[in-house]
């Protein structure tokens, strides 16, 4: 079974939260889910639409 995981860069995923850089790297020392490839860092989409819906504040 092959699994089709959508992977975000750092400028990516900070794109679509419309936040800068340093926010998005304190988001992920505050533990946004993520994977280290090497040096680098992914986030997978799916964790990133859950931790926007988790902290969505009805009003």
């Amino acid at each position: 079974m092959e699994k089709n995981y959508d992977l975000l860069t750092i400028d990516e995923a900070r794109d679509i939260l419309r936040i800068g850089r340093n926010g998005m790297y304190d988001l992920i020392k505050r533990g946004m889910p993520h994977i280290k490839i090497g040096k680098q860092i992914r986030i997978l989409r799916a964790s990133l639409d859950a931790s926007v819906e988790e902290h969505i504040i009805a009003s």
